[in-house]
């Protein structure tokens, strides 16, 4: 089978963009809290998914059927991309990528299908959620490992400053991997109003969690219809709060690195820059609305994309891709 590597490249890239769009749609599933409005797995309704009938697909059945429809296609692009870099792909470790990333969308299937099943346990939802990131961040690492720009030989010089740059890529993408995982567990445990104003905390400049703050906060609660809680989603809610002001300062501090030394990839840098800034405004504005679903689901998917934007500053700069580039070009 003759495959062109410039349509593999391609493919690649759309099989990441439609991962992204992926996670949009489930993050969409649980703003609108509508994971259980298909109760049944694998079929939609005692349909078999594809034969479901458009007409029924109203309100949160939309959104949940849609979430599976769109699995289903990143699931059948994940098979043809590695088929097909199992028939072309000369690298052994890369194919084997390929072969992971198929064996992870299969299993993020079955975990989709057990949080319907088991009625959207936390502990396996918040799974689903962080196995989606996971996914991502491998088909970024096939589609680099299968770019133009992997083939070229590196410019990127052994400096003090371009270590540093090396290191606080991989600072600033485990920073915004955790963050990612603490909002997927504020999410879960529905604590994404447990603090309903912003900047403040309980409507306090000082971030004091105590009775007092507690009891403002249960307040406003009850006037806006929604159960009263207890400290611990008060802490998670907090905690994400800080973690986010931690993932600014690291990206800032790589960003101080990355511009005093070469700026060979200045493009992604800043739009990893505007994304940080853009996703602490939809964090703000996620408040602010009372958890709007579709800012809320913005916030989702930008978290995604910001993580991916630092994993690929982390294999542009990393000593580990550059040595397996150079093994590959020499081969």
């Amino acid at each position: 089978m003759k495959i062109s590597p410039t349509w593999l490249r391609h493919f690649s890239k759309l099989t990441v963009f439609f991962t992204l769009f992926l996670i949009f749609v489930g993050a969409l599933v649980k703003s609108h809290e509508v994971g259980l409005s298909v109760p049944d797995w694998p079929t939609t309704y005692g349909y078999q998914m594809f034969a479901f009938p458009l007409t029924d697909m109203v309100g949160g059945i939309f959104y949940e059927h849609s979430h599976r429809i769109t699995a289903t296609f990143v699931g059948i692009l994940t098979v043809v991309l590695a088929v097909s870099m199992g028939f072309t792909e000369k690298r052994k470790w890369l194919r084997k990528l390929g072969y992971l990333a198929l064996c992870l969308i299969i299993i993020q299937g079955l975990f989709g299908g057990i949080t319907v099943l088991f009625f959207l346990p936390t502990a396996i939802s918040m799974v689903h959620g962080v196995m989606a990131q996971t996914f991502l961040l491998v088909l970024i690492l096939i589609a680099y490992c299968l770019s133009s720009e992997y083939y070229k030989e590196s410019s990127i010089s052994k400096t003090r400053n371009n270590e540093m740059i090396e290191k606080w890529s991989v600072i600033a993408f485990i920073a915004i991997f955790i963050q990612l995982i603490l909002g997927a567990w504020m999410r879960h445990i529905n604590a994404g109003l447990a603090i309903p104003d912003f900047p403040t905390v309980g409507w306090s400049w000082i971030p004091l969690i105590n009775e007092d703050t507690l009891q403002r906060i249960n307040d406003w609660r009850f006037d806006s219809d929604l159960s009263i809680i207890t400290y611990f989603p008060v802490w998670v809610h907090l905690f994400h709060r800080l973690w986010a002001v931690g993932v600014l300062i690291t990206v800032f501090t790589f960003g101080h690195y990355y511009f005093r030394g070469e700026k060979e990839f200045n493009p992604t840098m800043t739009l990893l820059f505007l994304g940080i800034l853009f996703q602490i405004m939809l964090g703000a504005f996620t408040i602010w609305s009372g958890k709007d679903p579709l800012i809320t689901s913005f916030h989702v998917v930008n978290g995604a994309f910001l993580l991916g934007l630092s994993f690929l500053m982390v294999l542009r700069y990393s000593s580990k891709i550059d040595y397996l580039r150079r093994v590959h070009v020499e081969a």
